[in-house]
């Protein structure tokens, strides 16, 4: 009792110290070295009191100034909160945070933690170091643990709990606040990923640890081949009731995030926020009318000298954003994907064969028919869909992974030809305008058959990524762009550049716009 005094002492007087205009450097540094120490207590209370002053400190001065005269109110408040952010990185404050985080117990403060962690590893001052001191503290295989832990109860009883929640919102149930905690672990968990992976450490760290088979420990080796498909088809179906590590332990790590990540039951439909993205994507608005969601001026395009990233993954800890928990695995896929080995993952074909009790009998027989029951697919093929999600971070993320495939030039003919990933692209810059007879001609019926009810891309930032991969395509050679050519890439370009309002995806449309009408006479296979 003495002891958690002393840490909620710590937090009154960090508070004190960020409303004050002119706090002394030596009480200061006095005070943050408490606080570390205290987050390396050994007593749970005493971390998750000094995890939820940290919490404070760093979220306190985030809010609006009070001041109207010049905004003084609104810098100091800044300033002092970059200095918390700076204090707590010198003195190293990551590893102990990740170890509190890793207890996966509210009651220990792992939410506190996370939601620190997430602050420091997304601020403008100390982020690069922060992720430094997140993978030296072995953060992204944390994370993953924590990613991959099993919900509180069977992934099919989520959608029930939820609406159960949602009409009894007075008196919330002990299992829906525990879905809500672990829905709210995992996002956290899954940003901090995508945060680490912007750098090339944290993306090879990613890499080492969720690629290979020997990465994930199995003890089916001596299993009969029908049992380890019987346990195959199991981790398909994503029981996430079992171990992490339990039926699906044949499979690598990534194989497991990405198969969450396309589950939909994790998400929590019931919530008001995935109200609200849905009604985003749903309204039937043209580029010109986009006024209660105008992203153009959250990405700052024109103004950010990184915009071809995506923006760190900075979360308000008390925010609703956590009702779709691996909404930030798309951006992980996005910064794995910019190197050879994380293109190699989503490109590679995965065989299944789907065959009944008579087709194996028959099969053992004729080799020719088990041949033609097997089917290939990649992981690629199954993000397309993730382009008319209704939550942006998904379709942001999964347009820059489309991109950096791009960049693939071996695969571009299976790109074009098997996947059709131009269609996927040219469905989001397609609008609701009327098309001509000439124009429809040689043109697929899906970019117009919805008419007016067509909504175009409303985010610029996907818009962006998604006419960079056309471009990327468009110079990968002569018979890239003949197809793309034939299959009238032209028209939906232009229509989109028409009212487009970003100039820089506008320069990228008609960067695309010179590729299909340039004379290829005396040009040679292959060049750009």
């Amino acid at each position: 009792k003495k002891y958690h005094t002393m840490a909620t002492a710590v937090s009154t007087n960090m508070s004190t110290d960020n409303n004050s205009s002119t706090p002394e450097g030596g009480e200061v540094d006095t005070v943050y070295n408490e606080l570390l120490d205290f987050l390396k207590a050994t007593r749970a209370d005493l971390r998750k009191a000094a995890a939820d002053a940290t919490l404070a400190t760093l979220v306190s001065s985030s809010s609006s100034s009070s001041s109207d005269d010049d905004g003084a109110d609104e810098a100091t408040s800044t300033a002092i909160n970059n200095e918390a952010a700076q204090r707590l990185t010198t003195l190293n404050a990551i590893h102990p945070l990740c170890r509190i985080a890793s207890t996966l117990s509210p009651d220990h403060g792992s939410i506190s933690a996370l939601a620190a962690l997430s602050v420091l590893s997304s601020h403008d001052l100390v982020g690069n170091q922060s992720i430094e001191d997140f993978l030296d503290a072995k953060g992204v295989g944390r994370m993953l643990e924590i990613a991959l832990s099993s919900p509180p109860t069977p992934v099919t009883t989520a959608a029930s709990v939820s609406a159960l929640a949602s009409d009894n919102k007075e008196e919330p149930s002990k299992v829906a606040e525990e879905w809500k905690v672990w829905r709210q672990q995992v996002n956290y968990a899954c940003a901090l990923l995508a945060n680490a992976t912007r750098t090339e450490r944290g993306a090879i760290d990613f890499i080492g640890l969720s690629f290979p088979d020997e990465a994930v420990p199995s003890n089916l080796s001596r299993k009969t081949d029908e049992s380890k498909e019987e346990e195959e088809k199991e981790a398909d179906d994503d029981n996430v009731g079992a171990s992490a590590y339990g039926k699906r332990e044949t499979k690598p790590t990534a194989t497991l995030l990405l198969s969450r990540f396309l589950n939909p039951s994790f998400t929590d439909t019931s919530s008001p926020a995935h109200d609200r993205a849905v009604a985003s994507m749903s309204a039937k608005t043209g580029m010109d009318d986009l006024e209660e969601y105008d992203s153009d001026d959250d990405n700052n395009l024109d103004d950010e000298s990184n915009n071809n990233e995506l923006e760190p993954q900075k979360m308000d800890p008390m925010s609703e954003e956590y009702y779709d928990p691996y909404q930030h695995v798309a951006a992980v896929i996005m910064n794995i994907a910019q190197l050879d080995t994380g293109r190699e993952f989503l490109l590679r074909l995965i065989h299944s064969s789907k065959k009944s009790s008579d087709n194996k009998k028959l099969d053992s027989i004729d080799e020719k028919k088990k041949d033609n029951n097997t089917q290939s697919t990649s992981h690629l093929q199954s993000l397309l869909p993730q382009l008319t999600s209704p939550n942006l971070h998904r379709r942001q993320g999964i347009a820059g992974t489309l991109k950096n495939c791009c960049f693939s030039r071996d695969s571009i003919w299976w790109l074009l030809n098997i996947v059709q990933m131009d269609k996927s692209l040219l469905l989001t810059l397609a609008g609701p305008e009327e098309l001509s007879i000439d124009e429809k001609v040689g043109l697929d019926p899906d970019y117009w058959l919805l008419g007016p009810q067509k909504v175009r891309e409303p985010d610029s930032l996907v818009r962006l990524y998604v006419t960079e991969a056309l471009l990327l395509l468009l110079a990968s050679g002569r018979r890239a762009r003949e197809t793309l050519r034939e299959r009238r890439t032209y028209v939906i370009i232009k229509l989109a550049d028409m009212v487009e309002e970003n100039e820089e995806v506008s320069e990228r449309m008609l960067e695309c716009v010179q590729y299909l009408r340039r004379d290829e006479d005396g040009t040679e296979e292959g060049s750009s």
